[in-house]
C-alpha cells in the first residue's frame, strides 16, 4: 500500500507532513490483520534478493547478511544480498523503488536515501513515502570520528585544532554525500566553527583503505565498519555520537562531552519493501526479523561488530523516519550541503 502523499522536496516540508509514514505503517498492519494468511506461509516461493546501498564490507553489509542469513535459515527459500554502491544509496533505493511488488526484492539501509537524498535533492527517480513500505528497525549504533593509528591526532579537538589553524585543507571520508555520517561530521563542523573537505566513498571499507593509506586526514564511521581495525589496532577512535559513552569505548567521549551537545545521534539499520508489497509478507517479514533479533547466534555474530541490536516494528520504524525528517533536514539546511 503506498504512502498517500507525495513527499516534498523542499526543505520546509519536513515540518508539515508529521504522520504520514505512521498512517502508512498503521494501515499496512490492519490490512495484514484483515488478509487470508496463505500468502505469507507459502513466502518466498521464489528467491529473495535483498538490496543493500553500500559496497561489500561496510557497516550496512556486514549487519544485512547477518539478518539476511538468519531470515533464510527461518524461512526457507534462497535470500541473496546485493550490494549496489553509489549516489548515497539512491541507485539501490530506485532499484527497489522499480522492483516488482511481491516480496522478492527487499531493502537494507541505512537513513541516506529514505529520509536524507528527498531533502538534498530534488532529482531522485523515487518518492520515499509512495514507492516504499517500512518492516523494521533492527539495529543502531552511533558514528565515530576515527583516525589512523599513526595519526598525529589524538582527539577530536586536535582536529578541530589543526583545520582552525588550516581552514579547508583536512580531509574527511565517509560512505557518500547525504549519509548520516556527512550529515554528523558537517554538524560537528558547524558546532566547532571549522571548514574541512569532505571526501565520498562507496563504502566503509573503501574509507578505511584510504585512510590506513593516508589519503585522508580522518573519517566519521560506523562501528560495524570499524570493528575490525579497531581491534586490529590500525584505526584510533576519537568521538562518538552516542548519548552517553558506549560500554564497548568506555574511554571514548561522546560529541556532547567536547561541548557539541546538538551532535547526539543513533543511526539506524533496517528492512523496507517496495509499495504494494501484500501486507501478509510485511507482517510475516516483521515477526520473523524480530525473532531474529532476539536470536542468540544473531546477537553472538554482531558482538564483534559493537553492534546494539534494538528492534523496531512499522509503526515504530515510521515515526523514526518522521523525526529524523525534521533533525537532518535542519542540517542539511544550516550546513547548505
Amino acid at each position: 500500500m503506498p504512502f498517500p502523499i507525495t513527499f516534498p522536496m523542499t526543505l520546509p516540508a519536513h515540518r508539515r507532513t508529521a504522520t504520514i509514514f505512521a498512517t502508512a505503517a498503521a494501515a499496512i498492519l490492519m490490512t495484514a490483520v484483515a488478509a487470508a494468511p496463505s500468502i505469507a506461509q507459502t513466502y518466498p516461493s521464489a528467491p529473495v534478493r535483498v538490496l543493500v546501498p553500500f559496497g561489500a564490507g561496510g557497516a550496512t553489509d556486514v549487519v544485512a547478511r547477518v539478518f539476511v542469513d538468519r531470515l533464510q535459515q527461518r524461512m526457507g527459500g534462497s535470500f541473496t544480498v546485493e550490494n549496489r554502491g553509489g549516489a548515497a544509496g539512491q541507485i539501490a533505493a530506485t532499484a527497489v523503488a522499480r522492483a516488482p511488488a511481491d516480496g522478492t526484492t527487499l531493502f537494507f539501509t541505512t537513513a541516506a536515501p529514505i529520509t536524507v537524498a528527498p531533502l538534498m535533492n530534488d532529482k531522485v527517480q523515487y518518492d520515499p513515502r509512495k514507492d516504499f513500505q517500512p518492516i523494521a528497525v533492527v539495529a543502531v549504533q552511533p558514528i565515530w570520528i576515527v583516525v589512523n593509528a599513526n595519526s598525529p591526532f589524538k582527539t577530536l579537538n586536535d582536529i578541530i585544532k589543526s583545520a582552525k589553524d588550516n581552514p579547508g585543507k583536512l580531509t574527511y571520508g565517509t560512505s557518500g554525500v547525504g549519509t548520516e555520517l556527512h550529515l554528523v561530521a558537517e554538524a560537528i563542523a558547524r558546532s566547532a566553527g571549522i571548514q574541512t573537505v569532505h571526501v565520498p566513498f562507496r563504502g566503509g571499507g573503501e574509507v578505511i583503505t584510504a585512510m590506513l593509506g593516508s589519503q585522508i586526514d580522518f573519517a566519521a564511521l560506523s562501528t560495524a565498519s570499524i570493528a575490525g581495525a579497531v581491534t586490529q589496532g590500525t584505526l584510533r577512535v576519537l568521538a562518538s555520537s552516542s548519548p552517553t559513552r558506549m560500554s564497548d569505548f568506555p574511554n571514548v567521549p561522546t560529541f556532547a562531552e567536547l561541548g557539541h551537545p546538538g551532535v547526539t545521534m543513533m543511526p539506524w539499520w533496517g528492512m523496507m519493501a517496495p509499495a504494494g508489497v501484500p501486507a501478509p509478507i510485511i507482517a510475516r517479514l516483521t515477526q520473523e526479523l524480530e525473532a531474529a533479533s532476539k536470536d542468540d547466534a544473531v546477537r553472538e555474530r554482531l558482538k564483534a561488530t559493537f553492534v546494539q541490536i534494538e528492534f523496531a516494528g512499522p509503526q515504530e520504524f515510521a515515526k523514526r523516519l518522521e523525526a529524523e525528517i525534521a533533525l537532518y533536514g535542519d542540517i542539511i539546511q544550516a550546513a547548505k550541503i
